[in-house]
C-alpha cells in the first residue's frame, strides 16, 4: 500500500486493478474513496466487485490509473497487455506495477522457499511459463515513460516472514510508467 499510496492519483481518480484475485486490494481502495474496476480472468474468483474479464479484450476507460499487482508475469501476451493498459489510461494517467522477478531467485531462496536443500531447479520449472522480470520492464518501457523503478524485497511478503527481508530476497519490482506517447 505504501508504494500504491504514494503513486496513485487522489481519490477519487479511476482506478483498473488488473488480475485483482479475491478484490481485497480493490477493496481497500474503494474505502479511500477510489472509483475502482476490479477484473480477473479467473471466473472463479467473480463475486460482486470483480468482473471476469481480459485486460486485452478489456474496453472501458479511461482510466487514472491502471494496476497490475503480481498479475502481470501471468498475462499470455505481454506486449498486448501493456498496450491494452495504455489504452485504458487517460492522457497523464498512471500504470503502477508491483511484480517478482523470479529469474534472480538464487539457491538460497529457491530452498527457503520449498524448506528443502538442492530446490533451485525446481523453482526454475515452477516458474519457466511466467514473464521475467527483465521481460516485464522491457515490455512496459517500450510503451511507457517509466519514472520509477524499484528493486525491493519480495519474498518475505509472500511467506509472511520477516526474517526474508533482506538483500537475498530482492525479487520484486515496484514500477510507476506514465502514459505518454513513444515515436514509432
Amino acid at each position: 500500500m505504501d508504494f500504491l499510496a504514494t503513486h496513485l492519483p487522489p481519490p477519487p481518480a479511476r482506478v483498473l486493478d488488473v488480475g485483482c484475485g479475491d478484490g481485497l486490494l480493490a477493496d481497500v481502495l474503494r474505502g479511500r474513496g477510489y472509483d475502482v474496476t476490479a477484473i480477473d480472468i479467473d471466473p472463479a474468483l467473480a463475486r460482486p466487485g470483480v468482473l471476469t474479464a481480459d485486460v486485452c479484450e478489456f474496453r472501458d476507460g479511461p482510466y487514472d490509473a491502471v494496476l497490475f499487482v503480481l498479475s502481470l508475469h501471468h498475462v499470455h501476451d505481454l506486449g498486448r497487455a501493456v498496450d491494452a493498459a495504455a489504452a485504458l489510461l487517460a492522457p497523464g494517467g498512471r500504470l503502477l506495477v508491483d511484480e517478482f522477478a523470479h529469474e534472480r531467485a538464487g539457491t538460497a531462496i529457491a530452498d527457503r522457499f520449498y524448506d528443502a536443500p538442492g530446490s533451485l531447479p525446481r523453482w526454475r520449472a515452477d516458474h519457466r511459463d511466467l514473464h521475467t522480470g527483465t521481460a516485464m520492464v522491457d515490455a512496459i518501457d517500450a510503451r511507457f515513460g517509466i519514472v520509477l523503478l524499484e528493486s525491493v524485497p519480495y519474498l518475505y511478503r509472500y511467506l509472511e516472514d520477516e526474517s526474508l527481508r533482506d538483500a537475498e530476497s530482492v525479487l520484486g519490482l515496484q514500477l510507476a510508467g506514465v502514459r505518454e506517447r513513444r515515436p514509432a
